[in-house]
């Protein structure tokens, strides 16, 4: 995550608009998640990593290895798509696939595997598209352009905070194992048990106060909410590579569906 954050503010576009960046995430993410078509779900994906690695300049090895964490979630989430599960010896006929576990009768059907084909394209098409946006523009320059989007602004503000303590969270974390391993917490699995019950609440603890004394310091500093104003930031002009990006991306995507 902290990586994550560096690069955010340290990419090939990090000049390029925020309200442009969105733009053209969210126009991605809205055709591949709404037409559901596998070619273009390929599409995109080639598209987008394309996108991050070349015209981003965002390190591929980085990209592919968060690519990989919801290739595996979602993959997880396959099984209860594709497997079905039945306590008689009815199976259909025409299963891809059969097989048996003590009493019970584990098929997969056709409709079901073409399904799950679909609904993984879809998802890692749309994970690209996300990742476009979050890879190349910082929390603080999303948070304005939300604002003049009218978007309530405790709504901004909860993202905020969450945002702010998953980083704090991980440091945390590290922290308290780091110093629980030293003397020896997770020799057993016993002890590991009773060490992890301790950080989750020493963490928990440990948050609160820290959002306490944050509550504090910005009342202090008579700040009323958390959104950087637009003046403090620096001003940004939209990037013409990026508008063609979209155009070819649309044109295209309209070839493969007629086609």
């Amino acid at each position: 995550m902290l990586k994550i954050d560096f690069i955010a503010s340290h990419n090939a576009i990090q000049k390029v608009a925020a309200s442009q960046k969105m733009a053209f995430s969210f126009i991605t993410l809205l055709f591949a998640t709404l037409l559901r078509n596998n070619n273009y779900s390929v599409w995109t994906l080639f598209f987008m990593s394309g996108a991050i690695i070349f015209y981003a300049k965002i390190p591929w090895k980085t990209y592919i290895i968060l690519l990989l964490a919801p290739i595996g979630f979602i993959s997880a989430g396959m099984v209860a798509i594709v497997l079905s599960i039945t306590f008689t010896q009815d199976v259909p006929t025409s299963v891809l696939w059969q097989g048996s576990l003590f009493t019970m009768q584990l098929f997969i059907l056709p409709n079901d595997g073409i399904r799950a084909i679909t609904i993984f394209c879809t998802s890692i098409s749309a994970t690209s598209c996300l990742y476009f946006l979050i890879l190349t523009t910082p929390m603080y320059e999303i948070s304005p352009v939300l604002a003049r989007l009218k978007v309530p602004t405790i709504i901004i503000e909860l993202i905020e905070l969450m945002y702010r303590f998953i980083f704090l969270f991980l440091e945390m974390v590290a922290q308290i194992y780091t110093a629980q391993h030293a003397r020896l917490g997770y020799r057993t699995y016993k002890k590991g048990f009773q060490s992890l019950s301790l950080l989750i609440n020493a963490l928990f603890r440990s948050i609160f106060f820290r959002y306490q004394a944050m509550s504090y310091a910005m009342a202090a500093r008579n700040i009323e909410q958390f959104i950087i104003p637009q003046q403090f930031l620096i001003d940004k002009e939209w990037d013409q590579k990026l508008t063609w990006l979209a155009i070819i991306f649309i044109v295209v995507g309209i070839a493969i569906l007629v086609l």
